[in-house]
């Protein structure tokens, strides 16, 4: 009876971190103070490349000290990190962490030669959605 009393408390201590959503796999992202919103790059646009850039931030005293890529398109990545290096947190915080931007282009062709702002969906610092308008390419016959 004691045994099955011991087994069973040490199920409930082994699978209550992960019942309650807490343990070592919840990633805490710290308070971004500033950051500038991140853009499509026009060059990127240009040749229509889409992705998903998936970086590692290091965060010192409050400011990024570092990138590292994980993943994503060359001309993708310039601009996040551009973006990233903009990033401001509390003076106090110093950890890494993984962030995904991804770059879709979506709906009908711009028809116009000035640019349109793209749709930003920010959850910063873990990730960016930018979705910009495809460029308008003529076809001649």
């Amino acid at each position: 009876m004691k045994l099955a009393f011991v087994l069973i408390l040490i199920a409930i201590l082994v699978a209550a971190p992960h019942i309650s959503g807490q343990g070592n796999d919840v990633v805490r992202y710290p308070f971004l103070v500033h950051g500038d919103l991140p853009g499509y790059p026009a060059l990127a646009k240009t040749a229509r490349i889409t992705g998903t850039v998936q970086m590692r931030v290091i965060v010192d005293n409050g400011e990024v000290v570092g990138t590292e890529t994980i993943s994503g398109h060359p001309l993708l990545v310039t601009t996040t990190i551009d973006n990233i290096k903009s990033w401001k947190f509390d003076k106090t915080v110093r950890t890494t962490f993984a962030t995904t931007f991804i770059y879709r282009l979506d709906g009908e062709s711009e028809r116009t030669k000035e640019p349109s702002n793209p749709t930003l969906e920010l959850e910063l610092p873990s990730l960016a959605k930018i979705t910009a308008k495809p460029p308008y390419t003529q076809i001649l016959y």
